[in-house]
């Protein structure tokens, strides 16, 4: 997806992206493809499922920092991610700039852990647009089958790996499973 089609996207019902200054975006040593999506098209403040992104800010813990800027703790094995953002449980979200600029999920409990998240930015996009379009589709966990199996087909045709590979988007997908059958059995009972 490329930043004008997904800021076309996301935008069109009046949701906000916030674009990053391309400026500070060179000295993380991204590739031309992340630079070039996070300055033109940006990434929403808040998407589903209670993700947050980083503002366009030098400050290093609401703006894009080093993970080692932010810890200074940490040693320079860690130097490698960028992070742009938070996960729902304060897990930070990661740019591996020594892994093709894929995104990762940093166990903030578990010094740093990582999974994997998608394998670009531009992946992560399409995954955001995907679930925020099925998020909207249902209420209260009340899904069907159907629309449940469209969405993992559309994620399995954009990045495989996301899915079927231990890491966020697999465990989003069970725990909607899960709330799911809660509802289910709340209903039921």
């Amino acid at each position: 997806m490329a930043p004008y089609e997904f800021k076309n996207i996301w935008t069109a019902n009046g949701e906000i992206l916030t674009p990053l200054t391309l400026s500070q975006l060179p000295k993380y040593n991204l590739s031309k493809d992340t630079i070039d999506f996070l300055s033109l098209a940006g990434l929403p403040n808040y998407a589903a499922p209670n993700l947050s992104f980083a503002s366009n800010t030098d400050n290093n813990i609401s703006g894009i920092f080093k993970l080692t800027e932010q810890c200074d703790y940490l040693g320079t094995e860690y130097e490698k991610y960028i992070a742009i953002g938070y996960c729902r449980d304060g897990d930070i979200i990661a740019i591996d700039t020594n892994d093709n600029d894929k995104i990762k999920q940093l166990d903030h409990e578990d010094l740093f852990s990582e999974q994997f998240f998608n394998s670009s930015i531009k992946a992560f996009a399409e995954f955001l647009t995907i679930y925020r379009d099925f998020d909207r589709s249902f209420n209260n966990f009340y899904f069907t089958d159907e629309q449940f199996r469209i969405m993992k087909e559309k994620m399995f045709a954009i990045d495989s790996r996301a899915i079927t590979e231990d890491g966020f988007w697999k465990d989003e997908l069970q725990i909607l499973q899960d709330l799911r059958q809660d509802a289910i059995d709340k209903l039921m009972s």
